[in-house]
């Protein structure tokens, strides 16, 4: 048999066949999207290799989990979007204090463009505020050598490592070499080590210091990094972070312009400085181009301050390049026309043509039947003669959006639901969100609405999966990511435990029936109760 096989993969796939060849034993995650398409690959894999993988009931709890792993000295991937490695800020800023054992990879899955996210949030400058390295792969290929490189450098450096990736990385197919070899098993053993797991106040700034010193080493490693390259030669020069670099090989095709030198960076934080330097040091003008904020851009800048170099940077700040959104090919093939002259593209993309480059997403809400919840609630209440103010949840609840008041975060809905309800506002307010966000976040909301006495609707739509992701289950469905039987929790249950009085369930088939009445009954009542509304037949 032969060493290795090529393989046309997209970046979800490379992703997870290279944390199978790192000899990944934990993978956990809240399903979201992009970094989801990678986690469902692994559970093909999971059984024939021992690897535990599960849908966590949030993103805090997930990289708990990877943390607990990599204590026991084995490798864990933790896998999230955006939003949810907001939540996971939490636990990150203690952990980096604490040198981790087991190999420690965090997916995280930027939304440029905001094709299945609240917001168009880059999440790169985390990585700054939580001292951890950030690399990016610009294809397929790249990704499957760059994960097993995280594993290793996160136990050489004793550091979780941050993968970040976009909906459109995710979704390029190419050729990826891979090995034939035999998966690893790679097992660091547990060991107590006084103090190496427990910041408390008396250690931590010591910890701060060891971090800083952590970083300077790491920041060796990034200057040898084989993803950081320097190809042409001229005054001019061009930055492209990420998987932009492949969006600007597109629209160069292969054919570097004259007086021209292109970096390619993948190595987000700490950056390669002394790649940077030369290629600050052998350039007049530069153009950074990466997604979202000016996040390589200030920091080229500031070095470029300290070096005494009188290169001309221009990107985002300049105008060059646009701040929001996904960066299209257009746009850079535009921002080349402003800053080569007489730059003439091999191939034209077109604004006009730009959805032809939106990643495609699957919708798993169109038969959610929200409207038709919400025409039955805004009939009880005209009957019982309220006003209402509607506070959502993310999820498949964007299909009646028009119809919110507000929606945040997920799990949000239940305390700002709340909070208006304290200010004597004379409409009612009302919380919907999703079962799996009942699990999610939405808990201690509802033990501190119970216990503060509060009066609002609580509306749980039981989809029975987590729907707006491809159905994934969660805690209340009685089977696991591996199809396996699981506990079944009750919402109602855990709702009465949580203090809260009133709870109804109206079944499917009940809906048209009895859905209004059970409306109007609650509406009726000042008092805090929650109404579960099953949307999908019972299984």
């Amino acid at each position: 048999m032969p060493k290795s096989h090529v393989q046309m993969l997209n970046g979800d796939q490379a992703l997870a066949y290279g944390a199978l060849a790192s000899g990944v034993k934990l993978v956990t995650t809240y399903p979201g999207s992009p970094s989801l398409g990678t986690v469902e690959t692994l559970i093909k894999f999971a059984r024939d290799h021992d690897i535990h993988v599960e849908w966590s009931s949030n993103e805090k709890v997930a990289i708990e989990m990877g943390i607990g792993a990599s204590i026991a000295g084995r490798r864990a991937l933790v896998c999230t979007k955006s939003v949810g490695m907001n939540l996971m800020v939490d636990p990150l800023m203690a952990l980096n204090l604490t040198p981790v054992k087991g190999g420690l990879v965090i997916l995280l899955g930027d939304d440029p463009g905001a094709y299945g996210s609240q917001n168009d949030q880059d999440t790169r400058p985390l990585a700054l505020m939580l001292a951890m390295p950030m690399i990016e792969p610009a294809h397929p290929a790249e990704g499957y050598a760059m994960i097993q490189e995280a594993f290793s450098i996160s136990e050489r450096f004793n550091t979780a490592v941050i993968i970040r990736e976009t909906r459109s990385f995710t979704q390029q197919v190419a050729s990826v070499t891979m090995a034939n070899e035999n998966y690893p098993d790679v097992n660091l053993g547990f060991e107590r080590q006084p103090w190496r797991f427990v910041p408390v106040p008396k250690n931590a700034v010591a910890k701060h210091k060891e971090l800083h010193a952590m970083l300077t080493n790491i920041s060796q490693w990034a200057d040898n990094a084989p993803y950081n390259k320097i190809t042409g030669a001229g005054s001019r020069g061009i930055v492209a972070a990420g998987f932009v670099y492949q969006k600007l090989m597109d629209v160069l095709e292969t054919e570097m312009p004259e007086d021209i030198q292109v970096l390619k960076l993948s190595t987000l934080h700490p950056l390669p400085k002394t790649v940077i330097s030369n290629f600050l040091a052998t350039s007049d003008e530069a153009l950074i181009l990466e997604e979202n904020e000016p996040f390589v851009e200030i920091q080229i800048k500031a070095l470029a301050h300290d070096l005494n170099s009188r290169i001309k940077i221009f990107g985002k700040q300049s105008n060059h390049v646009l701040r929001e959104g996904e960066l299209y090919r257009w746009q850079i093939q535009a921002a080349l026309s402003r800053f080569i002259p007489k730059f003439v593209p091999a191939k034209g993309f077109l604004q006009a043509n730009e959805s032809e480059e939106f990643p495609k997403k699957e919708s798993f809400c169109s038969d959610a039947g929200y409207d038709k919840i919400l025409n039955l609630l805004d009939a009880a209440a005209e009957s019982v003669e309220q006003e209402l103010v509607l506070i959502g949840d993310p999820g498949c609840l964007v299909t009646v959006a028009n119809r919110l008041d507000a929606k945040y975060a997920i799990g949000s809905a239940v305390g700002v639901a709340d909070g208006i309800s304290k200010t004597g506002i004379e409409e009612r307010a009302v919380a919907l969100f999703g079962d799996s966000a009942f699990f999610h976040t939405s808990i201690p909301a509802i033990c501190n609405a119970a216990h503060n006495r509060s009066d609002i609707i609580m509306i749980v739509l039981d989809n029975a999966s987590t729907a707006s992701t491809g159905h994934q289950p969660h805690p209340g469905i009685g089977k696991n990511a591996m199809g396996q039987e699981a506990p079944k929790l009750s919402i109602g249950q855990i709702a009465h435990a949580c203090g809260v009085n009133r709870v109804h369930t109206v079944e499917y088939n009940d809906i048209d029936s009895k859905l209004t009445n059970t409306f109007e009954k609650t509406l009726k009542r000042r008092e805090l109760a929650l109404v579960i509304v099953q949307t999908k037949p019972a299984n």
